[in-house]
């Protein structure tokens, strides 16, 4: 009589790749005991695949029970992304295998952005590291502050609000992904990779708070690049003041408001600068344009008002301007969302699921196109799916 494992290496296959069984296995939360348990061998089994001990595991049946097609288990490795260089906010919260599964996303996310670069030419990365200019006997809030004003001075923002957060930080280089539903309880995080920054989106927050998320993570990649070995909470403070300078500037908020501003005045500045009424709150706090008294009294009323929890008739989300126009890119080159599935050998609901579902809305036809992310994105040698591109190269304008 044949054991499980007898049937599981009865069906082995050649040139298996065992960092990508541990991804794969990482990214559905699974540890080795409980893969083990799914497939019907010990966890001594598993460890032998994932450590390649075994010649080479049975693909087939670990595709069908991780969800990941068949040829992803034969690919190259995937470079790591470290998570001491990550800029969890709750990693105290977040139990280890969370933190791997999201981990995983995030390698998976590389590869996507890899496969960009590949078919289409899209913006550089612009974004300065002021980690160098920390200051030894520092004012926590006047450095973040500082480096807000030299950023918005650097992006030629002027003193108005910023009328898309997510499309500015595309237009200078970031690649910007959503996280999966599942995969939401550790907030939007950020990163650097091989020279190019990426953020991540919890996309269920209001609209304005998803803006302040951005400009926090922002703050983040320009004053943090590579110190989360630490964790120390001043980080998280610096770039809440970083995303508070950036999104509302100082002498701009000056120049708008005379006198003790009142509780109406608070959602006629919110609404103008595009941020919630709980950090409009705390910005004007913080520069002294109200007492502590004021901002205690304000926080309790908004919070009855239901502000704490999200920003009640707030204003539509932002999506990706970039991705989005890549899929329509795409959709003329003959791209199908199962296509660059394939290509990616990725399962296509992952896919669609960090690129905030843009692949069934813009490659399928759907969806409307937002604002240009102008002169920067062009096909690349190669580009077309079925059909060989020469070289052509589109801007988008």
């Amino acid at each position: 009589m044949t054991t499980p494992e007898g049937l599981w290496t009865d069906q082995i296959d050649e040139s298996f790749n065992p960092s990508r069984l541990k991804l794969a296995r990482e990214r559905r939360g699974l540890t080795k005991q409980q893969l083990a348990d799914l497939c019907g061998v010990s966890r001594r089994t598993v460890t032998s695949w994932e450590t390649g001990d075994t010649e080479s595991p049975p693909a087939e049946a670990i595709s069908d029970v991780l969800g990941f097609p068949r040829a992803f288990f034969f690919e190259d490795d995937i470079s790591a992304v470290d998570k001491a260089a990550v800029s969890f906010r709750a990693l105290s919260t977040v139990s280890a295998y969370k933190v791997e599964r999201v981990l995983a996303m995030a390698k998976l996310a590389s590869l996507i952005s890899r496969w960009m670069d590949r078919h289409y030419k899209t913006p550089a990365p612009q974004v300065p590291d002021f980690t160098e200019a920390e200051p030894r006997e520092r004012d926590r809030v006047a450095w973040p502050v500082a480096a807000a004003e030299s950023l918005r001075a650097e992006w030629a923002l002027g003193p108005k609000p910023v009328k898309n957060m997510l499309g500015l930080v595309e237009r200078h280089g970031v690649r910007v992904f959503s996280l999966p539903g599942s995969d939401r309880e550790v907030d939007a995080f950020s990163y650097w990779e091989a020279g190019r920054p990426f953020i991540f989106l919890n996309v269920d927050r209001s609209a304005e708070r998803m803006r302040f998320d951005l400009a926090h993570e922002l703050g983040h990649l320009v004053l943090h690049r590579g110190v989360f070995t630490k964790r120390e909470r001043r980080f998280e403070l610096e770039a809440n003041d970083f995303a508070s300078a950036f999104l509302v500037p100082e002498d701009s908020l000056r120049m708008q408001v005379v006198g003790r501003p009142s509780l109406d005045d608070l959602f006629t500045l919110k609404s103008h600068w595009r941020v919630s009424a709980v950090a409009m709150a705390y910005r004007l706090h913080q520069l002294g344009f109200v007492s502590e008294w004021i901002y205690r009294t304000w926080m309790i009323e908004l919070t009855q008002r239901g502000y704490r929890a999200g920003e009640p008739a707030g204003r539509d989300p932002e999506s990706s301007v970039l991705l989005k126009q890549l899929f329509e890119l795409a959709r003329e080159d003959g791209w199908t969302p199962r296509k660059i599935a394939a290509d990616l050998c990725l399962p296509e609901d992952e896919l669609g699921s960090i690129v905030f579902g843009l692949t069934m809305r813009v490659v399928d036809g759907g969806g409307e196109t937002g604002p240009a992310v102008t002169g920067h994105l062009h096909a690349v040698d190669g580009a077309a799916a079925g059909r060989g591109a020469h070289g052509k190269l589109r801007a988008v304008r």
